[in-house]
């Protein structure tokens, strides 16, 4: 019986065998890129940066009790006058306890007074009285504290300023130390842009021209404004590997609010640093890197890709300037960048 068992066992897997069909494990085929060969390089007079316009002092505000936020009566933008309230907490309850505290307090008032009346005629003890004074105070500090505790509903600026971010809105619970909206004080918009060490570099020079100040566009803005130079940073941030450079002018009307981006033209000849070399690609032959403001491009090695970092001066009408990065006769992969991977494979003809 077990040989009958084994011997279908085996009849079954011939004929699984016999109808599974052989698959056949074609090479996958490389890549198929256009590309296009770096000519000589051209000169440019203009250098351009991609920046943000920052907050130099965010003031977080937040309320010191807990509870649901019956108005936010401000919006992003508004200008806040010191002490004027940004937010109220709904303060039914305490205004029940500041009532009861005051009724209280009314109370043990009245017997001081009635017991002080009744000692002078020496119909009550001193320690009688010693009791109705200290009910008195307590009652006084009860108050009090209700009557704070009442205030700390009204959230309120500490300062003259811009209401840069409002976190919470109308009937939304929140926590004590909870940021409800932020506050910045100042009459001047602040610019930041990130450089490398190079770029730096050549910067330094900009701010020993006292006549020149570079050009700021900002996003959803008409016009230019000129900006002056505020400070840089001396070391590198070890995240993004760039410098910080700030550039500030007064504000204007409609405000300029943080988070804004703003395009920052530098005129080399005017502010004596010379004219540019760079080499013009095409904008379908850059792309982002990982590090936010960062540019890439893909050179064909030996039929590789190699990812490679460049440094983009300025964007054009027909592509974009690169300083640095790549040179003359260098093979760039002008298509299908997204699949490219380092080291991948890859057939392409020089456009």
């Amino acid at each position: 019986m077990k040989s009958i068992v084994f011997s279908m066992y085996i009849l079954a897997l011939l004929l699984l065998q016999a109808c599974t069909p052989n698959i056949e494990h074609r090479p996958k085929p490389p890549l198929i890129l256009d590309t296009i060969e770096v000519s000589a390089p051209v000169d440019t007079q203009f250098r351009r940066f991609n920046g943000q316009v920052v907050a130099p002092e965010l003031t977080p505000l937040a309320f010191r009790l807990e509870g649901e936020i019956v108005d936010v009566k401000v919006q992003e933008g508004d200008v806040a006058k010191k002490g004027q309230v940004l937010a109220i907490l709904d303060d039914s309850r305490l205004v029940q306890t500041l009532n009861d505290a005051q009724a209280r307090l009314d109370l043990t008032a009245k017997q001081l007074e009635r017991g002080k009346e009744l000692r002078s005629r020496a119909m009550l003890s001193s320690s009688e009285l010693d009791e109705l004074q200290a009910n008195y105070k307590l009652a006084v500090a009860n108050a009090k504290l209700a009557e704070v505790q009442l205030g700390y509903t009204r959230l309120k600026a500490p300062v003259d300023g811009i209401i840069s971010m409002v976190s919470k809105q109308d009937f939304e619970r929140t926590d004590a130390g909870e940021t409800v909206v932020s506050i910045y004080q100042s009459e001047d918009v602040y610019v930041e842009i990130s450089v490398s060490d190079t770029v730096l570099t050549r910067l330094k020079p900009l701010l020993s021209v006292p006549n020149y100040r570079p050009l700021g566009h900002f996003s959803g803005h008409k016009g230019q404004y000129p900006l002056n130079y505020l400070e840089h940073t001396s070391e590198l941030d070890p995240e993004s590997q760039t410098y910080q450079f700030w550039l500030k002018m007064p504000q204007v009307t409609p405000k300029i609010l943080p988070g804004t981006n703003v395009q920052v033209s530098i005129d080399m000849v005017k502010a004596q640093m010379g004219v540019l070399q760079g080499f013009e690609l095409p904008m379908t032959a850059i792309e982002s890197a990982e590090q936010h403001g960062q540019f890439r491009v893909w050179k064909i090695q030996d039929n590789q890709a190699v990812a490679t970092p460049v440094e983009v001066s300025q964007v054009k009408s027909n592509g974009v300037i690169v300083l640095s990065g790549i040179r003359e006769g260098d093979v760039i992969a002008n298509s299908n960048l997204r699949k490219l991977r380092q080291g991948m494979t890859v057939q392409g003809a020089t456009q």
